[in-house]
């Protein structure tokens, strides 16, 4: 199913200016109770591959932990 879903990046500051990954699945593409795609079922979706961009400060890591962890208990 992955092989369907092509990304394409369209550009990038360099890695001296990476912070976090903007961009990925849209969020109404996914359950928000499971991370699981509403199209495609059994895949699940979480952290920085998810549009969902926080602040500096660790917002960014708590997002791709509690993600990860509602995925996980609900694979």
């Amino acid at each position: 199913h992955l092989g369907a879903c092509p990304v394409q990046p369209s550009g990038s500051e360099g890695f001296a200016r990476a912070e976090v990954s903007a961009g990925g699945v849209a969020t109404s593409a996914l359950s928000s109770k499971t991370m699981e795609a509403r199209d495609i079922p059994g895949l699940f979706v979480i952290g920085e591959a998810v549009d969902v961009t926080g602040w500096l400060g660790g917002y960014n890591f708590q997002w791709a932990w509690s993600s990860g962890y509602c995925a996980g208990n609900n694979v």
